[in-house]
């Protein structure tokens, strides 16, 4: 059924969703870190982070983690979708959008 707006239903729009969501994990479990299309951001980012990190009162070197999270910098700073909790570092948006694209582009090739 149709809205007004002529978009799919909430109901519909949620169902895409959620298939497009099981095709995002499927494809993760498939490519995991085989190549740079997956979550990851960068290791010029993730070092720029971990830099941050390491200059800031809350970081732990002995365990590599924040005080303000509790989070293992070394896993955390390496997600692009990740961001500081103290606002010192951010998700890498640039890096997000162009790796979904690439996720987007091969799922749709396997199909």
């Amino acid at each position: 059924m149709k809205n007004p707006n002529n978009y799919p239903s909430l109901f519909d729009q949620g169902k895409n969703l959620a298939q497009f969501s099981w095709k995002l994990i499927q494809y993760l479990q498939q490519h995991g870190h085989e190549d740079n299309k997956n979550l990851m951001v960068s290791d010029k980012v993730y070092n720029e982070r971990m830099e941050i990190c390491k200059s800031c009162p809350k970081y732990d070197k002995e365990q590599i983690r924040c005080f303000e999270c509790g989070c293992y910098l070394s896993a955390k700073a390496r997600f692009i979708l990740n961001e500081c909790p103290l606002d010192k570092w951010t998700m890498s948006e640039e890096e997000w959008e162009s790796s979904l694209n690439n996720i987007i582009s091969d799922i749709n090739t396997e199909e």
